[in-house]
Formats: C-alpha cells, sequence, structure tokens
C-alpha cells in the first residue's frame, strides 16, 4: 500500500535526472570483449570485459586520462564527463585503442597508460552515387527501373525494353505510384529479382476504385489547402487490389501471375520490397478480405505456375501483430506462426507444405523469432506468458529446437521486460529488462541462459530519496471476476492524510495494441505529472486489448467493437477505490488518445452517472468512416455473394446521454482518424442539445503532443474533476 512521504522537495523533471545509469553504452569488440561505460561518482567510467574468465579492467583513471589527453589536444577534457567517442581498438591487441576528440586522432595503450596523437585510420564509405531507381539482377545483366508509372527493363549495353503500356497514378509500377510523376521521370519499382534468376516479381496495387477525403490545411500561405487522399472505408466496393507481375529479363516480357482465390483478397508482403526466394521460387501470402484465411503460396518462376503450401483458417481473424513465417535452407524449411490450439506457436513445414512438427508445445504465447540458426537448427524468439508468477505481458527470450528434439530454452531470466543484442557470433546476449517499478537491469547471458556477467543496474537511490517512488504495478480481475489485468497505478508523491483523489483512467483498447508500459519510463504518457496534480492514475490492458495472451484474449472485442473494454474499465476502477482508500470512486475522470478517445465518449455515454470528465483526444467516434481493414478485422464483415457489408456501433447513437463534462480534441489534418469522427459527434451533441468542449488543433496531424496539449488535458480535469 502506498505510504505518506514527506512534502517533495524536487520537481518530476529535476528528479528524473537523478536516476543513475539508466542508459548504458555496451560495445562488443570480435564477439570475445566487451566494453561498457557506467556512471560512478557521478562520472563516466570505462571497463573492458574478457569472456574467456569474464575478468575486466577499468581501462583508465579518469583523472589521469583527461590530464594527459588536455596536454596533447586542444583542451576541454574533463574527467567527470570524459566522452570520447568511438573507440577503434587493434585487431591483433584489445588493449590498444584509437578514439577521436575534438576532431583529432589519438591512441591509448592501456598497459602502458600511454596517450598519444596518431593518424586517423582510413574508414570504408559507402557510395553515395548509387543509382536506387536501377535495381541490377545479381549478375548485373539487367535492370528494371520505372519510366514514369510504367516498367522499363535494360541490359548491360543500356538496350531498353518497355515492359508495360498502362501504367498510371493510382496503378502504377513505380514505388511512388500515388503520386503524380512526369511521363519522363525515373523512380524505383516495388519487387525484387528471384534468386540468381533474370525473374523479377512484383506487386502492383491498384488504388484506383479507392474513393478520396479531403483535408484543408489552414495555416497554408497564401491560401489554405486542399489535401485530398485515397481511404478505404469498412464495407466499400472500392478498396486496393493486387496484381502479381513478373518480368522476364531474357525474353523481354511481362507476365501476370494468377494468385486469384478470395473476392477483394490481399497480398502482403513481410516488408515493402522483400519476399523470400529461391533461384526458382517465390514466397508470398495470400489474405481473404475477411482476414479469416491465410494462404502461403509457392510461385514457380520458371513456368509461373501457383501451389498453395500451406492454408490456414484462423477465425475469426489472423494475428496480424504477430503472424510471421520464415522460409530456410533453399526452401526446404518453412517456419510458421500459428494460434491454431489459442496460444501462438512456432511449426515446422517442409518445403511442399507438409507438418513435421512444433517447435514449441507449451502454454504460452510466442512471438518473433529474432535469430535463425540454421546449421545447428536453432532459433531464438520472443515469449509471453510462459514464467510463473510473471506478468504475461512481459517479453522473455527463449531458444528452441527447429526439430522439436529439445525443450524450449530460457535465454533471459528476470522479472521484467525484456530487450536483447547478440554478441559478433551470437555467443552470448546483452540482457537489459526493466518494468515499471523496476529500473533498467543488465546482464550479459550465455545461450544455455546463463547468466556471465551483471552490468550495473540503472540507479534511482537518489531520486527516492529526493522523495520520488515508482508507480505501483498491480494485477485486478476483469468484469468477469476470473481474468487478471495488469496494468499501472500514479498516485501523488504526497499523500495528505484523510484527504481523497479522484481517479483518473488512462485508457487505450487497442485490439491491436494495449499501449501499457511494461518496462521503465519515468513518466510514461505524463501520467505522473497528472496524478501530481491531485488524482490516482491508472492504465490497464483490458480483454481485447492486444495480442500477447493468446486468442481469447485478442479476439474478446470481434463483433462489438465499441463496448468491448467498458465494462473491465468499469471493475478496475471500483476495483481500485477497494485497494486504496484514499481513492474516491465518486469523482472518475477518463481520458485517451484515438482509440483511447473513442472509448473515453463510449464510457462516458454507457455510464453517464460514474464517468464524471472525459477528455477524447483523436478519436474514431465513427469507425464506419474509418480504416477498412482495421474495422473489418476487428469486427468483422459479411461477405453475401461477393457484396462486403460491415457496420459498426458508434459514440453518436448515444450522443444523447451524455451528463458529465467532456472535452474533444481534433487535429484539422488528422489523415488516419478524419476530424469528421469528432464532428459528426459534435453534430449529434448540438441535435441532443448537450454542452461539451471542444479544442482543433490547426496544422496538426494524428500525433497529438507537446506541452499545451498535454496541459489542456490536465488542466481540464483540475478545474472539473476536483
Amino acid at each position: 500500500m502506498t505510504e505518506v512521504y514527506a512534502e517533495t522537495p524536487l520537481s518530476l523533471e529535476d528528479m528524473s535526472k537523478l536516476i543513475r545509469n539508466s542508459y548504458m553504452d555496451v560495445k562488443w569488440i570480435d564477439g570475445r570483449y566487451f566494453t561498457y561505460t557506467p556512471q560512478e561518482d557521478g562520472r563516466r567510467v570505462y571497463y573492458l570485459v574478457d569472456t574467456r574468465n569474464w575478468k575486466q579492467i577499468r581501462m583508465f583513471d579518469n583523472d589521469e586520462f583527461a590530464a594527459s589527453l588536455n596536454k596533447i589536444s586542444k583542451g576541454g577534457a574533463t574527467p567527470e564527463d570524459l566522452r570520447i567517442g568511438v573507440l577503434d581498438f587493434d585487431k591483433d591487441d584489445v588493449y590498444s585503442f584509437g578514439f577521436s576528440f575534438k576532431k583529432e586522432y589519438f591512441r591509448y595503450d592501456i598497459r602502458r597508460k600511454s596517450l598519444v596523437k596518431s593518424e586517423a585510420p582510413e574508414r570504408k564509405r559507402t557510395s553515395s552515387r548509387h543509382d536506387y531507381n536501377k535495381d541490377f539482377t545479381a549478375d548485373s545483366t539487367f535492370y528494371v527501373t520505372a519510366v514514369g508509372h510504367d516498367l522499363w527493363l535494360y541490359d548491360a549495353k543500356g538496350d531498353s525494353t518497355r515492359l508495360s503500356n498502362d501504367g498510371q497514378q493510382w496503378f502504377s509500377y513505380s514505388s511512388s505510384g500515388r503520386r503524380d510523376i512526369a511521363a519522363d521521370k525515373r523512380s524505383s519499382v516495388i519487387g525484387k529479382w528471384v534468386g540468381n534468376s533474370h525473374k523479377r516479381l512484383m506487386i502492383r496495387e491498384d488504388w484506383r476504385s479507392v474513393e478520396t477525403l479531403t483535408l484543408v490545411n489552414s495555416l497554408a500561405e497564401p491560401r489554405p489547402v486542399a489535401k485530398t487522399y485515397k481511404f478505404a472505408m469498412p464495407g466499400d466496393t472500392g478498396v486496393v487490389r493486387y496484381d502479381v507481375m513478373l518480368a522476364d529479363a531474357d525474353s523481354g516480357k511481362l507476365y501476370k501471375i494468377d494468385m486469384g482465390r478470395y473476392e477483394d483478397q490481399i497480398i502482403k508482403l513481410p516488408m515493402l520490397r522483400y519476399f523470400p526466394h529461391t533461384d526458382r521460387y517465390a514466397y508470398l501470402l495470400r489474405i481473404s478480405r475477411t482476414c479469416d484465411t491465410l494462404d502461403f503460396c509457392r510461385i514457380d518462376v520458371m513456368d509461373r505456375s501457383v501451389k498453395t503450401l500451406i492454408s490456414e483458417v484462423c477465425s475469426p481473424h489472423y494475428n496480424e501483430q504477430l503472424f510471421s513465417y520464415h522460409v530456410l535452407n533453399d526452401g526446404k524449411d518453412i517456419l510458421w506462426w500459428s494460434d491454431r490450439t489459442g496460444k501462438g506457436r512456432w511449426y515446422l513445414y517442409d518445403g511442399e507444405g507438409n507438418l513435421r512438427n512444433e517447435l514449441t508445445d507449451e502454454d504460452f504465447v510466442c512471438g518473433n523469432i529474432v535469430r535463425i540458426d540454421t546449421l545447428q537448427r536453432k532459433v531464438v524468439f520472443e515469449g509471453y506468458g510462459r514464467e510463473e508468477g510473471v506478468n504475461p505481458h512481459y517479453r522473455f527470450y527463449y531458444e528452441a529446437d527447429m526439430d522439436g528434439r529439445f525443450p524450449v530454452r530460457l535465454l533471459t531470466p528476470g522479472n521484467g521486460h525484456h530487450s536483447i543484442k547478440f554478441s559478433p557470433g551470437g555467443k552470448y546476449i546483452e540482457d537489459t529488462y526493466s518494468r515499471m517499478d523496476c529500473a533498467p537491469c543488465r546482464q550479459v547471458v550465455d545461450r544455455k541462459g546463463k547468466v556471465r556477467f551483471v552490468l550495473p543496474a540503472a540507479d534511482a537511490s537518489e531520486a527516492i530519496a529526493k522523495g520520488w517512488r515508482y508507480p505501483e504495478v498491480i494485477s485486478v480481475k476483469a468484469a468477469d471476476g476470473v481474468t487478471d489485468l495488469y496494468g499501472v497505478v500514479y498516485t501523488p508523491l504526497n499523500i495528505e492524510e484523510g484527504r481523497k483523489y479522484p481517479i483518473i483512467s488512462s485508457v487505450y483498447p487497442g485490439p491491436q495494441d494495449d499501449q501499457v508500459p511494461q518496462q521503465f519510463y519515468f513518466d510514461e504518457n505524463d501520467n505522473q505529472t497528472l496524478a501530481e496534480r491531485g488524482f490516482v492514475v491508472i492504465n490497464f490492458s483490458y480483454r481485447g486489448s492486444g495480442p500477447y495472451r493468446g486468442k481469447a484474449f485478442h479476439c474478446y472485442g470481434y463483433g462489438n467493437l465499441r463496448d468491448y473494454p467498458l465494462d473491465d474499465d468499469y471493475a478496475v476502477v471500483r476495483q481500485i477505490a477497494e485497494r486504496y482508500p484514499f481513492a474516491d470512486s465518486t469523482r472518475v475522470g477518463i481520458y485517451g488518445h484515438s482509440g483511447g478517445g473513442f472509448m473515453t465518449v463510449a464510457a462516458m455515454l454507457e455510464r453517464p452517472d460514474f464517468y464524471k470528465v472525459g477528455v477524447a483526444a483523436s478519436g474514431n467516434h465513427d469507425n464506419n468512416i474509418y480504416r477498412q481493414q482495421w474495422a473489418e478485422t476487428f469486427h468483422g464483415v459479411d461477405n453475401e455473394g461477393g457484396c462486403f457489408k460491415c457496420k459498426v456501433p458508434t459514440n453518436i447513437e448515444k450522443a444523447g446521454n451524455l451528463k458529465g463534462r467532456l472535452m474533444l480534441i481534433t487535429g484539422d489534418m488528422d489523415d488516419n482518424v478524419h476530424p469528421a469522427g469528432t464532428y459528426r459527434l459534435v453534430n449529434a451533441f448540438i441535435k441532443k442539445k448537450k454542452r461539451f468542449d471542444m479544442m482543433v488543433f490547426p496544422g496538426v496531424d494524428h500525433g497529438m503532443g507537446g506541452e499545451y496539449y498535454v496541459n489542456l488535458i490536465h488542466d481540464y480535469f483540475t478545474e472539473h474533476l476536483k
């Protein structure tokens, strides 16, 4: 339970500067040595660690080093803040290194403690004259480029062949094809040459039938300027469609690959210019518009045939945030992610799409693969919810055998949210973990998960001595009384005996992400600053709010995209009031941005007597005019004879329920959540004769922020919820 503290003498900003070693620079040298630079007694010091015996040495004494450097340099080196830039270690002698200081170069011998001025080594520079508009085959025999919106092929002699004549804006071979391009303008082409072949595979997006939205930049000079852009909405007949094209450089011909199976299907690349490929095959993912069926397809670039290797139905929708795949060993192995068991797992298929085995058979969520060793046949991947008694939102890293022969191995011990970096060669892992109630801890582990070296942790003792304390990470029950929900509680640093503090819920419902901080941030989303105004501020993950706790949790809101998080927030607020005697459940506020703005208004209209004050910024209050794929994926879309229908409940329908004080905020140049969503809600409030407050930020897009914006929210609660 939170204790009562004496008056805080320092501001939060001042306290944040008292947390030492919140960041630490670790540099590896050939995978055998590494350096790190902690703060000790207020000064940056340098250590060298030998992984053969895990012993460290102090590279130099700061006072002696700074004095020697000032004698032979332009001066200005201080022992307290010694920053000497990148260290260049000798290949044959790690105890000697060079560095730059104020545009001069020096060398230092650690054993002899000698510092001399030296010639800077020649550094290899990547040519900046590369023409990225020319995409060459592996043997540099041919290249393609877009001229205007069409595709042209060139050989090594400079002879050209025009491969297309139907390119146009919104249906272009150019990576810049959504813009109007001059007919002779050259630009890069989306796609890639397949292996060492002379076949090039391309995805050509057709935006022509997608309708437009318009914004007006009122701040443009000398007169306001309209911005018009394509934007598909739920249930639209005009959506983005995809052609898969194959250019054959040897024949100088262009072919369309028949990958059609679903109406309005999606052809998806893992990255814009990348798809798995061998010298003969290329691999693409085909997704139904209903987002509940995935086909992993192999294209034979020699005969242009298409084979579906893996087809998976993943009702009600696939997990876009965690789903992935990898093609290995020249197409002989396929790693495939699926939550068919209810929890995400990795599976190994052979090159013809036959299931071999699971990599993991335990009941936890597997995430992205971050390292693959094809020789040892091992993978390192993210995992959630495996460690007993630990917040299931925290990320850990594990190693698994591709053939399922050995149990999964934890690589990153420690209760917290982990981030890792591999040493050169991947033998060791630099692991940093933290929580909102624990500043970063650091360690070096080996590939068996054994801690080999403990680096200095971040130190918050000075800030704590000045009156700061960590926010509290707690769990409560969802509205069902069974499911554990996890979040953060921020309370004023100085709690007055006998005083009651209003509760403010900082919300974001997902479903693609919950935005509750898992690793340490000093003042995430300025919630501690808001708490200092005299509030208890909470931030929790609700059922349906994110992809890391399995399919049932992630898909909880499917078909009910407006109301699904409201019961859980109501339940959480009441439990907080019971747990903290100074928290006042008769004065409850709520605020959020984007989906959080949408949820804020929905909560105030659903329980108008409970939520007294709200601030809703950039809210998608009418999801029927929001993004097609987002709404259709997470709410659902019906396919009636090739006619897709999607109708999402809106806040507008309940506008007459408003009782409390509400401020609506939008940017007039928001091309993500169009301001029309807010304006339609405003219109509904006017029709129902409801009073509300509103702020429009001119020239601002969806990325709200800044001092004025934060103070606007905090002042509103201070004025109306106290």
